[in-house]
């Protein structure tokens, strides 16, 4: 896993990004049947919304130019508000 700006880490399929609501990361998996990126490591923009479960935590959320979108069908305390994608020390662990 490699750093791409501030933002991402490069993974093998794809890439990962921090979401202070799960206090996890997130992964996307990018190219044919994945995700499409703007190529943006500072403002990306990841399509479609992406959907993640932990056991009951559920977060649904468009990330749209360096933001994460969280929707009103999210269970956590973040649903249905707006935050920038948080700057992720590479070192940090998940």
């Amino acid at each position: 896993m490699s750093a791409i700006g501030h933002k991402l880490r490069k993974t093998k399929g794809g890439l990962m990004f921090f979401c202070p609501a799960c206090n996890t990361a997130h992964g996307i998996s990018l190219g044919r049947n994945g995700w499409q990126w703007n190529n943006s490591e500072d403002k990306p923009t990841f399509t479609p919304s992406l959907y993640s479960v932990a056991g009951d935590l559920k977060c649904h959320c468009f990330v749209r130019d360096g933001r994460i979108e969280y929707l009103s069908d999210s269970t956590h305390e973040f649903r249905g508000k707006s935050v920038d994608i948080p700057d992720w020390s590479f070192h940090s662990e998940v």
